[in-house]
């Protein structure tokens, strides 16, 4: 039966406001730290070039930007006949942490079960039954989070 790719959904460690909640926490943190806080927030006060350039410099330690620095793992969606099914690759990783360095394996062939529609199904149907796909894989991936723009991919079309 032919395959017929649609998209492939990234598969999040941690979701966007915790990871920039914990970035903004580190870099207060680094900057100014628990001693002599109220002085280095006078200098930066007066210094915002300095604040801004060590800002961005944290923030590249850290990890960058979250949309491409905590993915873990892909789900490709496809359709098989009148079914929706996505693979499912992974980060090699034991345990996920804040990490540039990945490599993605193929876990599974079938992440949950395929949704079916009629062949007949109107557009709408159709993509219900993506999202209800989708929404299968959240449960299989506890704790794991899948940000999907669809509006970012309707632009692209």
């Amino acid at each position: 039966m032919k395959i017929i790719p649609i998209t492939s959904l990234p598969v999040y460690r941690l979701t966007r406001d915790e990871y920039y909640a914990q970035l903004n926490q580190f870099i207060e943190k680094t900057i100014f730290g628990v001693r002599h806080g109220e002085f280095k927030r006078e200098y930066a006060l007066k210094n915002p070039e300095w604040l801004s350039t060590y800002t961005d410099h944290l923030r590249k330690i850290y990890g960058g930007a979250w949309e491409y620095n905590e993915i873990i793992g892909y789900i490709d969606l496809h359709f098989m006949g009148n079914q929706v099914r996505g693979t499912y690759c992974q980060d090699n990783k034991k345990r996920f942490v804040r990490s540039r360095k990945k490599q993605f394996v193929h876990i599974t062939h079938k992440l949950a079960p395929e949704v079916s529609f009629d062949r007949k199904s109107n557009n709408s149907d159709i993509f219900l039954a993506i999202q209800t796909y989708v929404e299968d894989c959240r449960k299989e991936l506890n704790k794991r989070y899948i940000f999907v723009d669809w509006r970012a991919m309707l632009k692209r079309i």
